[in-house]
């Protein structure tokens, strides 16, 4: 059987060379880390799936968040201590009026690999003006994430939104047209 290697790949014990084989290599008794060098860096781009008919939900009720988008960063193992920026933008069309103080929050949640899903930040939009239907208005922001997830071959990231105003509203906001993107480095 035709066994074949990633660059840099690397076995302490020839009977368990199938076992070892896997795209990142932890230490353990027949495998190596492959070696990562020279620095590298990892990029990943989606255009978000978005949401349409998003309610505005009065405060103090239940809000249920809808998620507009993901993106994945794979290879982290090859990284030291990363650092990973998310760049988010996309369009937010109002398909009723909105009144003044509406405030959409855009979360962002992160999960590596079998761990559990964690809130990393949010980030609220209070409209200041009364907007009629058929208006728009871009949002984007950036976070950088340098916390955790150092051994995880894959992080991946999540954005949801979410409505809340002194009055409820049906299916007020669209949130589309837009990208989510992760970049990669390692501090050290």
């Amino acid at each position: 059987m035709t066994v074949y290697y990633q660059p840099g790949y690397q076995t302490d014990n020839k009977k368990n060379d199938e076992k070892c084989f896997s795209r990142c290599h932890r230490q353990d008794d027949c495998c190596r880390k492959v070696d990562c060098s020279p620095d590298k860096v990892v990029f990943k781009c989606n255009n978000i799936s978005g949401a349409s008919g998003i309610s505005v939900i009065a405060i103090g009720d239940t809000v249920m968040p809808r998620n507009v988008a993901t993106v994945s960063v794979p290879d982290l193992c090859c990284f030291k201590r990363p650092c990973t920026k998310i760049d988010f933008s996309a369009i937010i069309t109002f398909s009723a009026a909105i009144a003044v103080g509406t405030t959409i929050t855009f979360r962002v949640f992160k999960r590596c690999g079998s761990g559990d899903e964690i809130q990393i930040q949010s980030f609220d939009f209070t409209q200041g003006l009364a907007l009629a239907v058929g208006s728009s208005i871009p949002v984007s922001f950036s976070i950088c994430d340098c916390d955790g997830c150092f051994d995880d071959d894959c992080c991946v990231y999540r954005v949801a939104v979410e409505a809340t105003a002194t009055v409820a509203l049906a299916t007020a906001i669209n949130v589309n047209q837009g990208t989510i993107s992760a970049f990669a480095a390692d501090l050290c």
